[in-house]
């Protein structure tokens, strides 16, 4: 294979895309939406609706001011990792590769997380919001990968089963 095309390797021998459309991805980009509209909700006339989903986001993000991008002057009801999560989410969802290279993906990307946590807490660095959505980018995305390719895996198990025993119960 060429360089960089066992990443995104193709199930399909006929296929080289390393894009599948998933319906999935929508649910990540709706809750980004959602935290984008919330701070601006919270400030209108639907005050109640972003109090809640302000809320809702302070079960899973800190939320700090400081950690989070603002539009239009009003930080987002999310961190700047957690919005990179949700972004991976979306985007990992969308390709393709083999379990074993996600879960690698997936293994460097949780070290590389735990590292910039590991050198912020003592000072070694400061408040790097860039850094945080590029890191919490990449771990959404091969978490998603990991999960899509797990789930891929067990089905085309199953298609497999279906071939193989034709009209009987599986063994």
């Amino acid at each position: 294979m060429a360089s960089g095309q066992w990443l995104f390797a193709s199930r399909n021998a006929g296929s080289r895309s390393p894009f599948r459309w998933n319906g999935w991805a929508l649910l990540p980009l709706a809750l980004i939406g959602l935290a984008v509209a919330a701070p601006h909700l919270f400030a209108s006339v639907f005050a109640p609706q972003g109090f809640a989903l302000e809320r809702g986001f302070a079960l899973v993000c800190h939320q700090r001011p400081e950690r989070s991008f603002s539009l239009f002057g009003a930080p987002l009801a999310i961190c700047a990792r957690c919005l990179g999560i949700y972004l991976g989410a979306a985007l990992g969802l969308l390709l393709t590769t083999s379990r074993r290279v996600a879960m690698h993906l997936f293994c460097v990307a949780a070290a590389l997380n735990l590292l910039d946590v590991a050198t912020e807490l003592p000072g070694l660095h400061g408040n790097w919001p860039g850094v945080r959505f590029l890191l919490g980018l990449l771990f959404g995305a091969s978490g998603a990968l990991l999960i899509s390719s797990t789930m891929w895996d067990v089905s085309r198990a199953s298609y497999d089963l279906d071939n193989h025993y034709p009209g009987r119960l599986r063994p």
